[in-house]
């Protein structure tokens, strides 16, 4: 659970890191306005997808990842269809269940987040991104019939971010690092800075199977 809970952090710091790019344009980029947002807000969502994976090496699927982060409460949704789960932690302690079967939660002991203020972290990561990147252009490209408006940044070294928009939504970003030749597709499916209370409660009238849990642990080890 330790290193499940470090993931999830992690991954939020990864995600607002990807929102946080400087500009030095004369005209405001649209990366930068949705900075601007990040840096006034309280709450965020995040859902995005690196494209087809195989479930179990066989199964292919569209994997979406959510992370949601408001005030302290954090949370992270995998969503693969058939198969979901979601990880909620905040002051209170840390619990996960799955959307598809909302009749039953864990909740765990250990809470390494408590009393951290998250929202700073969000922000801390957010700053040393901008200290890294700079703007370097804009442009339109057409993909499959999709015309997309392109801002370019860079890293002053090897790597280059392409953050690709319809409108003012951030739909996909390419990053390649031409010291190692490889390219990272990323899909966002949504940005929001309003996020729902529910995503951070456990489902209505959920049973907590954790002291069964421990109960069947306990006997194992006691047998």
């Amino acid at each position: 659970m330790k290193k499940t809970i470090s993931v999830l952090i992690a991954s939020i710091i990864l995600i607002m890191s990807v929102l946080s790019v400087n500009a030095f344009a004369a005209d405001t980029p649209k990366t930068d306005a949705l900075l601007n947002k990040l840096e006034t807000a309280t709450e965020v969502s995040v859902t995005l997808r690196a494209g087809e994976t195989r479930l179990f090496g066989i199964i292919p699927a569209q994997i979406s990842n959510t992370i949601a982060v408001k005030g302290n409460n954090i949370c992270y949704q995998y969503d693969a269809g058939f198969l979901n789960a979601r990880i909620v932690a905040n002051d209170e302690g840390i619990f996960g269940y799955m959307p598809i079967l909302p009749f039953f939660y864990v909740k765990m002991d250990y809470n390494p987040i408590k009393g951290a203020d998250v929202w700073s972290m969000v922000l801390g990561a957010a700053d040393l991104t901008q200290a890294l990147t700079r703007y370097l252009r804009s442009y339109e490209e057409t993909i499959n019939g999709t015309n997309y408006y392109v801002e370019e940044y860079d890293d002053r070294e090897f790597v280059t971010s392409k953050f690709y928009y319809v409108g003012d939504d951030l739909k996909m970003l390419v990053v390649s690092d031409s010291s190692t030749g490889s390219v990272q597709y990323t899909y966002f499916d949504d940005i929001s800075f309003k996020v729902d209370d529910s995503m951070f409660t456990a489902p209505a009238m959920a049973f907590d199977l954790s002291p069964l849990l421990k109960s069947f642990f306990l006997s194992l080890v006691m047998a």
